[in-house]
């Protein structure tokens, strides 16, 4: 069977006898759980932006949550954030992520420079300051070939199949829109369509974070330019999604 690639978030068998999670409202007790959710998927740590958090949930319910204990809640308010307490002892963090792709890149590095010297004799790198402007004009009609349903599902029948099927968090959606990528299945089908790489749209997300912060200037169009470096650094990306993000191979 296929790795799952999903993302999971970890509670004791017995959690939910735990005096103060037994006395939380059913409200409480799921916006408890989503928030942990939410936080794995933004990989924040446990901390939660009070406008973010107070638009999930309701703020009664987050009251209720904060007032859990009188020295040891469940969650703790801290200026404009909510932070899940303890966290870090119960969920996987970016330490723990950072950690863990370190590791793989350590025991991949040989397989995956394997795999890209068979895609590419030698890897280009992602587009210089001096390159970006110009990756960003050329790669302009490609993008709208990615918006163009007809052109982007006749281009691979296995891109299309997967990103037909991907599912893609409305918490991810919106960090995503935050840096101006305007659609992740869009950014799914061309690391699919460029690279041998199966990926959630979580993992595309994070993708797409690590190529903007590597531009040296940021990009006017964000998605334009994720999408030219996809397609002009096929080996490149992959190798990234193997060792920094940790794409199962």
């Amino acid at each position: 069977m296929p790795r799952d690639s999903r993302l999971y978030m970890t509670f004791p068998i017995d959690f939910h006898r735990h005096p103060k999670i037994a006395r939380l409202s059913d409200a409480a007790f799921r916006a408890f759980v989503e928030a942990n959710g939410e936080s794995r998927i933004a990989e924040s740590d446990g901390r939660l932006e009070a406008s973010d958090a107070e638009f999930l949930w309701a703020p009664t319910v987050l009251a209720e949550l904060v007032a859990s204990h009188p020295t040891r809640p469940v969650m703790l308010r801290d200026g404009d954030a909510y932070v899940l307490r303890d966290y870090a002892e119960h969920q996987f963090t970016k330490a723990d992520r950072d950690d863990l792709s370190r590791k793989r890149a350590e025991a991949g590095a040989k397989g995956a420079a394997a795999r890209a010297s068979k895609r590419q004799a030698s890897a280009e790198q992602v587009p210089s300051n001096a390159q970006q402007t110009q990756a960003e004009s050329e790669s302009e009609s490609e993008s709208e070939d990615f918006y163009s349903p007809s052109k982007s599902q006749s281009r691979s029948n296995r891109a299309r199949v997967s990103t037909d099927a991907i599912e893609v968090s409305e918490w991810t959606r919106k960090l995503a829109a935050q840096k101006g990528i305007t659609s992740l299945r869009v950014v799914v089908d061309a690391i699919h369509s460029h690279t041998s790489c199966t990926v959630t749209a979580d993992q595309a997300w994070q993708l797409c974070v690590l190529l903007l912060e590597k531009a040296k200037e940021w990009p006017q169009a964000e998605q334009r330019y994720v999408l030219a470096c996809i397609k002009q650094s096929p080996a490149e990306v992959e190798r990234s999604l193997y060792e920094q993000i940790g794409v199962a191979s």
